[in-house]
């Protein structure tokens, strides 16, 4: 079953494609799933209860959330695949096979045609969610940052209607529209002229002049101001009976689109179409406490931000002195990100009581308003600088993985067309990241095509390096020795165009670990992390470096952090980590960990089968043994059959190079106690 449609904008509404109604058991369930539709994943389960249930302890806001997920499991049950994904510490939804009119709306706004336009206006029943209400700062901030988002949506699609009705002398229900538009953005001067206008075009001159008194009221009342110059000059045009509503209407109306030019989004989103790395700017943190001193901690936090994520060489930071331009203004984001030529907006606040602090961050894409991520740090102050640092360094990591997967996502959607070379980098990740042979071809076509466009793309060489090194690991070539040394020159050229590319010097180092360089490894990848510590990656593959030179407890502990840092992780560091597990004769949590692998390169079944094995569960040690050769058979370029000694030198050849021979044997033995020989 496919197709839920769903409808967010005015009271939730969900049904089959039956048209038969799904009734969900809350308000809270309901905002959930919502949440979910919007928000590219995956996220934290703490995120979530702390999102929606933060007014509650602890084990209530975890329970909540664990019944509201039965609900939704409950609810595609029968969709096949099923959208939702729940792990243990994490939650996933595919809003591909979900219809959501809030989508629709934002689709039909950026046509900007008379058709599209009107059918958004018909979309908008409301207000986001009308009628839920969410507790917690961090619902509360995502609740009405998406109420205000789709509101200006609607304004636009509005002013555009009124625009095209003024434009060819239409007014077939004007004046709803127009009462519509002062509704929604009732603060905006432009929206009472247009309304002035359309009642004077129709000869209402007393509603003209009533919609002008009303404007006054409310700029009294909410901001403590008389109208402009410019509006006031227009009632008295009215009131005096000399306007001019055929020459005048569409000088008059500012707030009405021109549909001759790209609206300021839609240009900027053409505009960072060519930047050829992500833009961000990191606005300074509110200080929400009541005690001013604490303006040194909140501003402490956002120049920190700046400093560490300003160590991305994926990424171009805007420097301090641009963003605290900002500090005590009310922005709209997309204002800020045009003044500032960015993709991405970071905002947050920072609350102090007593021996506590609460930060919260979020990440904005500038050109739509989209939420991309949020999230709320609660710490005892015990030493302030320390929570400084923790709270800094997971915030950066998090950012810069959810600013690379936005990437990806967005480039996805272009036409093929369309790319340049760091949208085929984008490509690239994205497909190698499926993990399949297939997927790999694709990948390393988009990245050889991201080089012929710019051969000197440091990105695009590293993201070549890790796309070989795959296909050696996997056997997916018949040359493995060939394919091992072009992943080493690959990852050498990236270091070379760029030698602080900390995610290229871990690459790097990863491939030294193959080719059983261990001293050149260790000095590449603790390069790599002393040049970025909120590198996730390459604290996850210096653990594998730890591994493979038995240093098992140093990588376990690397492998902590890494994932302390950043839970949205590849699934590769639970690989490394199982093999950690393994390697310490620790084989029921490398059970656990490898056996929740999703979509798993062949590799882990038989690590899988090699920990069944050391735990004593020998059949299903047999069972995952031979699923790993079923699959190898069909997907290796060279597959070694039951030849003696054969499948000898292809673990010799795996992804873990132990140094030391002991180690090497202790998995193989355990490979032939699961039946490799038999």
């Amino acid at each position: 079953m496919q197709g839920l449609k769903l409808k967010i904008l005015g009271r939730f509404e969900a049904c089959l494609p039956s048209g038969e109604s799904v009734s969900l058991p809350t308000r809270k369930t309901e905002t959930l799933l919502a949440y979910l539709t919007l928000v590219p994943g995956p996220h934290s389960r703490d995120h979530l209860s702390n999102l929606l249930w933060g007014d509650r302890s602890e084990g209530q806001a975890r329970n909540s959330l664990r019944q509201a997920l039965n609900a939704l499991k409950k609810l595609f049950v029968n969709f096949d695949p099923p959208p939702l994904r729940i792990e243990r510490t994490t939650v996933d939804l595919n809003s591909h096979s979900i219809e959501v009119d809030a989508f629709i709306l934002e689709a039909l706004t950026n046509e900007q045609t008379p058709r599209g336009s009107a059918l958004a206006v018909k979309l908008y029943r409301g207000e986001f969610l009308e009628g839920v209400v969410v507790r917690d700062l961090n619902g509360e901030e995502w609740l009405a940052a998406e109420r205000s988002r789709y509101r200006r949506l609607a304004t636009r699609a509005l002013e555009d209607v009124l625009g095209f009705q003024l434009d060819s002398a239409e007014f077939d229900n004007a004046e709803e529209l127009g009462e519509k538009l002062v509704s929604l953005d009732g603060l905006n001067e432009s929206a009472w002229r247009t309304l002035m206008h359309i009642y004077a075009a129709r000869g209402n001159r007393n509603h003209a002049l009533m919609a002008y008194k009303r404007c006054c009221e409310i700029l009294s009342r909410e901001l403590g101001v008389e109208p402009s110059e410019e509006s006031s000059t227009l009632e008295c045009a009215i009131r005096e009976g000399s306007l001019d509503v055929k020459a005048d209407i569409n000088a008059a109306q500012p707030g009405v689109v021109n549909r001759s030019m790209p609206t300021s989004s839609a240009a900027l989103a053409e505009s960072q179409h060519s930047i050829e790395k992500p833009s961000i700017a990191i606005l300074p943190f509110e200080n929400m406490s009541d005690d001013p001193e604490q303006e040194y901690f909140s501003d402490g936090i956002t120049e920190d931000i700046i400093t560490e994520l300003s160590r991305f060489r994926s990424l171009f930071v805007i420097a301090r002195n641009s963003s605290f331009t900002f500090k005590d203004a009310a922005v709209d984001v997309t204002e800020v990100g045009r003044k500032l030529g960015v993709s991405y907006i970071v905002e947050g606040s920072v609350r102090k009581v007593d021996n506590r602090v609460r930060i919260s961050a979020q990440l904005v894409e500038a050109a739509t308003g989209n939420h991309l991520w949020a999230e709320r740090y609660d710490r005892d102050l015990e030493d302030i600088f320390a929570v400084q640092d923790e709270v800094v360094q997971t915030i950066t990591s998090t950012i810069g993985g959810r600013v690379e997967y936005a990437g990806r996502k967005r480039a996805e959607r272009l036409s093929g067309e369309s790319l340049l070379a760091y949208d085929h980098v984008l490509r690239g990740i994205a497909a190698w990241l499926r993990n399949t042979r297939k997927d790999n071809g694709n990948a390393r076509r988009h990245l050889e095509q991201a080089i012929d466009l710019d051969p000197l793309n440091p990105q695009a060489h590293r993201w070549l390096s890790e796309v070989l090194i795959s296909d050696w690991m996997a056997h997916w070539v018949a040359d493995r020795k060939a394919t091992l040394l072009a992943a080493y020159e690959s990852a050498k050229t990236a270091v070379t165009l760029d030698d602080s590319f900390s995610e290229a010097l871990a690459t790097l180092g990863s491939i030294q670990v193959c080719r059983r360089e261990y001293g050149d490894a260790q000095r590449s990848l603790e390069r790599a992390v002393q040049l970025n510590p909120n590198d996730t990656q390459a604290l996850g593959l210096y653990g594998y470096f730890l591994v493979a030179v038995g240093r098992v407890d140093e990588a376990l502990s690397q492998l902590e952090i890494s994932e302390r840092i950043n839970p949205f992780q590849a699934e590769w560091v639970d690989w490394v980590k199982g093999c950690a597990y393994f390697t310490a004769r620790r084989y029921v949590d490398a059970i656990g960990i490898l056996r929740t692998i999703k979509d798993p390169v062949n590799e882990v079944r038989g690590w899988l089968a090699a920990s069944y094995a050391g735990a004593g569960q020998l059949d299903e040690a047999r069972a995952t043994l031979a699923e790993f050769l079923r699959v190898a058979e069909d997907d290796m370029e060279i597959f070694p059959g039951n030849r003696p000694g054969a499948w000898k030198n292809y673990w010799q050849g795996i992804a873990i190079q132990y140094q030391d021979q002991a180690d090497f044997e202790h998995l193989y033995q355990a490979l032939i106690k699961s039946g490799l020989e038999d």
